[in-house]
């Protein structure tokens, strides 16, 4: 039996008994309801495709507590072949893990479902030339977050209060970014949370997001439980990270770039259904 193959299987049963016997992430309710989407500001550095500010609805769901760090995603590597990404400070570990694409990502979601039986919620058709999904939306597997999901939770939800960042103004106190990051990501959960129990929404890395990336989606966008366009082929990714000026970590700027691609700034948080 090939060496590489039986070590591969042995790590993927490992995952399977440890992870349903204990999550490895921590989930957040996020209770659903209204809030204004986007930003209409533009003398506050906000771009184009950030407007209009639109009123949006959201129903509940589940996010991850924390970024998905390095030693997770290690074993989804160990697991699966998938290549492992590269760390530039060598410590990976607790590491919010980053240089992975939106295609990694979604692998990594049905993995972690397989892993705790979960129905996997993404139907992934792959080969050498094509990367193909579509989405269960019944099933309760693991999943990236909505464009429209993902800044409502970073805004705190039900109880979210009018900050600058994601849980206060203080950017320091939320966010590692280029001021005080030390041109490094972090530890996920290190500093504070926002008013509902989610670390890092600003800064450490970038959060791909669910969304094909569309300049105008938000000047007809539906009201209700948007998941973005049907035009385009980038993917959209969130909130900033240890590289970005302040006024990057705005709650509403809209990043980009192609599934395939390992954004060097780009990492993981989940969702699911409730």
């Amino acid at each position: 039996m090939n060496k590489k193959f039986l070590l591969t299987g042995l790590a993927a049963l490992f995952a399977m008994q440890t992870f349903a016997q204990e999550p490895p992430v921590e989930m957040i309710l996020v209770k659903g309801g209204d809030f204004y989407m986007g930003n209409n500001y533009m003398e506050n550095a906000a771009l184009s495709d950030e407007a209009p500010e639109h009123k949006v609805t959201i129903k509940d769901f589940k996010m991850s507590k924390t970024e998905v760090p390095f030693d997770l995603f290690d074993l989804f590597c160990d697991a699966t072949g998938w290549k492992k990404p590269k760390d530039a400070s060598g410590r990976r570990g607790k590491i919010a893990v980053y240089n992975v694409s939106w295609e990694a990502a979604v692998m990594f979601c049905n993995w972690l479902s397989r892993c705790e039986r979960l129905d996997q919620y993404y139907d992934i058709q792959r080969d050498s030339a094509s990367f193909k999904v579509t989405c269960n939306e019944n099933a309760k597997g693991y999943r990236l977050p909505t464009e429209a999901e993902w800044e409502y939770a970073a805004r705190g939800g039900r109880e979210g209060k009018p900050f600058v960042y994601s849980g206060s103004n203080d950017v320091k106190a939320v966010a590692w970014c280029k001021i005080n990051s030390q041109n490094s990501p972090h530890d996920v959960g290190k500093l504070a949370a926002n008013e509902i129990g989610l670390f890092d929404m600003s800064g450490n890395v970038w959060e791909w997001c669910w969304d094909i990336y569309d300049k105008n989606y938000y000047k007809n966008s539906p009201d209700n439980n948007p998941k973005g366009g049907d035009k385009g082929t980038d993917r959209v990714y969130r909130g900033g990270s240890w590289t970005s000026p302040t006024e990057d970590l705005r709650l509403t700027l809209r990043g980009h770039n192609a599934p395939n691609q390992s954004s060097g700034g780009v990492g993981i948080r989940l969702a699911q259904n409730l």
